[in-house]
This record gives C-alpha cells, structure tokens and sequence, in this order.
C-alpha cells in the first residue's frame, strides 16, 4: 500500500530536508509557513486522484512523477520549488522502500530541466520523468 505525502511531512521532513541539503546563501528557501495552502494542498492530492473508480496514477513511479512535476510547476513556495520538489521526491521513495540512484547533480538538472519545460508539452514531460524514475530507482534492503 502506497504511503503518501502529508502536509505534515512537507513541514517537518520534504522542506527541512530540502533547507539542509539544498539551501543556497544567495536563493534561500523561505520558512515552510510562507507557502501556499491551497496550492500545496492540490499538488499533494494528486497522486491520490481517481475517475470512474480507478486511479489515474496506479504505479509508485505514476505518483512519485506527478507529484515532483507538480511541486516544480505549481509554485506552491516562494522560492526553493525545485528543491523541495526533489527532496519530496526522494522522502516520497523513502517513505515506500525505494531510493534513486542518482548523482545530487544529475538531480539538479532534472528539476531545472522540468522547471524550464513548456507546460504545452506536460504528457511529454511526464513520461520522460516517468522513465527517469524508472532507472533510476532502487529498492531499498528489508530491515
């Protein structure tokens, strides 16, 4: 069963460790409290969404992909979205057993990459996401 992403983790896990991993001097994250509740709200939603009964996004790597594509584009901090948006990513993984396998730069790129994409081009953007996720993620050991 998929574990999702709360408000509350967003708050003490996904933004602090977007804060200490990825806060730059000069482009700080703002405080977690300065975000968008309804946007934040929305996008933390969507790999739950269903029609007609069935899920739109039925695999892990579905929701991990709308979930990060909709951190980045939606704009819900101030500043740092692509930051937060990648460690949701990862604490979303983490949260579900699986890590990425992935360079800290090739992370950067990737979410630079989904920020400066056209949203005209969303379903190629996400399958591009959805296949980078794909190689990239692992499993993590039984405990």
């Amino acid at each position: 069963m998929t574990r999702y992403i709360t408000e509350q983790d967003m708050k003490e896990l996904c933004h602090e460790l977007a804060v200490a991993l990825f806060d730059k001097y000069d482009e700080p994250i703002p405080p977690f409290e300065l975000h968008e509740p309804g946007k934040l709200k929305a996008i933390l939603a969507n790999p739950m969404q269903t029609f007609g009964g069935s899920e739109l996004y039925p695999t892990l790597n579905e929701k991990a992909t709308i979930l990060y594509y909709g951190l980045i584009k939606g704009h819900a901090f101030g500043n740092g979205n692509k930051r937060v948006a990648t460690a949701t990513l990862l604490v979303f993984l983490f949260i579900n057993h699986y890590w990425m396998d992935i360079s800290k730069s090739d992370l950067e790129k990737r979410a630079i990459n989904t920020a400066e994409s056209d949203p005209a081009d969303m379903k190629n953007v996400i399958n591009d996401l959805l296949h980078w996720i794909d190689v990239h993620r692992i499993d993590l050991p039984s405990a």
